[in-house]
């Protein structure tokens, strides 16, 4: 990557001096990641690089819109972009972090260890490759999201201490892939602890440890306690213009927390509420939460009424015997 003095000075020329390439690009910059208009100016910024501008500037616009992607939950687009940036400049610690994190987001899970690896074999000791190593081997499925990638998660929170829950949250997560509930629980309770910007999150993780142990009562008491921060994230995304892929993961995440706390209410025989939560589901295109509101509406059927009592046949006497008869004096 261009060095930080170097690009600092350049982008601080006068405009007069300036390429149509790198005015955008200073304007990139100077909007926040979360910005839209820095995937805006970065793109225009792109469009109009000639040669004479110069390799190393045409990897940190690549760089720089990546960024502003990766903000706006745009993962596919910065993976791409930060596989061009590096490219040019494979000793772009930062681009092969991001694409690390953007690759196991993606499901690319073994891309996504080399990136980490390849980070940590510079930087040992950053947390933040531990957690990218560990979400990486987590999008592999259950060959590697049990005890490697919680290896990757115990690395991590030796540097970051008892007080960040991220490292709680992804053995959490890893227990749970490997249908080991109790310690699931054990580990998300933990993270639930000191939950910092990820309280929701935690809980709804924490809700299935729950559910896969029969406690429906602290399942739907967790999936309650989240709901309202996943609306509030959904929401945020639309605010913010989040890209497509990123408005569609917070969607699914809420439809799934209102889905499942419509099983739960379902197996404490809360039959209005469970049928309230799945029609929400329903709503925000869940089609299994659909199915169970057909199911819940369907009238019970009525109970046959009950038999009547037959009648005891009446004797008779037997044909041509009048019987005896008694004559009172």
């Amino acid at each position: 990557m261009i060095a930080g003095a170097a690009l600092a000075v350049l982008l601080a020329a006068p405009a007069s001096a300036l390429s149509p390439f790198v005015e955008q690009l200073r304007k990139a910059e100077a909007r926040d990641a979360a910005d839209p208009e820095r995937v805006e100016y970065a793109t225009r910024a792109l469009r109009a690089w000639m040669p004479e501008d110069g390799r190393p500037l045409l990897a940190h616009a690549h760089f720089a819109r990546a960024e502003g992607e990766s903000a706006l939950f745009d993962d596919a687009a910065a993976e791409e972009d930060l596989t061009k940036a590096l490219e040019i400049d494979p000793r772009n610690e930062r681009a092969i972090l991001m694409r690390a994190r953007a690759r196991a987001a993606l499901g690319r899970g073994a891309e996504a260890e080399r990136d980490a690896l390849e980070f940590l074999s510079t930087r040992h000791d950053d947390p933040e490759g531990w957690l990218a190593l560990g979400e990486a081997r987590l999008a592999q499925g259950p060959a590697k999201s049990d005890r490697e990638a919680r290896a990757a998660f115990a690395k991590a929170a030796k540097f970051l201490g008892s007080e960040d829950p991220r490292p709680s949250l992804g053995e959490g997560r890893a227990f749970l892939s490997a249908r080991r509930h109790q310690e699931a629980l054990a580990a998300l309770s933990a993270a639930a602890e000191r939950p910092q910007k990820r309280r929701a999150e935690i809980l709804t993780w924490r809700s299935r440890a729950y559910s896969a142990l029969g406690d429906w009562e602290a399942a739907q008491r967790d999936l309650t306690r989240a709901l309202p921060d996943l609306e509030r994230t959904l929401d945020e995304r639309r605010r913010a213009g989040a890209a497509p892929r990123g408005l569609n993961a917070a969607r699914v995440t809420l439809a799934d927390a209102y889905f499942r706390r419509g099983l739960a209410n379902e197996a404490l025989k809360a039959k209005d509420p469970a049928l309230a939560d799945h029609r929400a589901a329903c709503d925000l295109g869940l089609r299994p939460a659909c199915a169970r509101v057909a199911a819940l509406e369907k009238p019970e059927p009525k109970a046959a009424p009950a038999p009547k009592a037959k009648k005891a046949p009446r004797k008779k006497n037997p044909k041509g015997d009048a019987g005896e008869r008694i004559y009172a004096n």
